[in-house]
């Protein structure tokens, strides 16, 4: 069974969420802009290389396979072969970018919440709260 989440809401972590044992947990901006900096230079050079244009333009055209049934079939398994894997490097890439505006917007939502807290810490603290 899962464990019960913070906060009395009643509800439990997913299943696949590690707890922390009630150890604090912080994160380092700076940290996850380094991430998202090399993960995005990684992700540049990968689509500069254009792997997926260099498949296709080096697919050798339908007369090079021959006119007769065997060469269009070997022709139709070459370009199906291709599409297969640009299709599977465009889908890489796509993960890729998803990835990297996954840590952004986890980066953000803590940032908002750090900022939130340290708001209530010093409104908490402030002589010219009202009781």
């Amino acid at each position: 069974m899962a464990p019960k989440a913070p906060g009395g809401g009643g509800g439990s972590y997913p299943k696949s969420l590690p707890t922390t044992g009630g150890a604090e947990i912080k994160i380092n901006h700076d940290t996850l802009n380094d991430i998202v900096k090399k993960l995005e230079k990684d992700l540049h050079d990968l689509k500069s290389k254009r792997y997926s244009d260099k498949i296709e333009d080096d697919t050798p055209p339908e007369a090079a396979m021959g006119d007769y049934d065997a060469g269009r079939g070997i022709y139709g398994t070459v370009t199906a072969a291709r599409d297969s894997i640009g299709g599977t490097f465009n889908q890489f890439i796509t993960a890729y970018e998803q990835v990297i505006e996954a840590i952004r917007a986890s980066d953000k939502t803590h940032k908002k919440a750090d900022d939130a807290s340290e708001q209530g810490v010093r409104a908490a603290g402030s002589p010219h709260t009202a009781i």
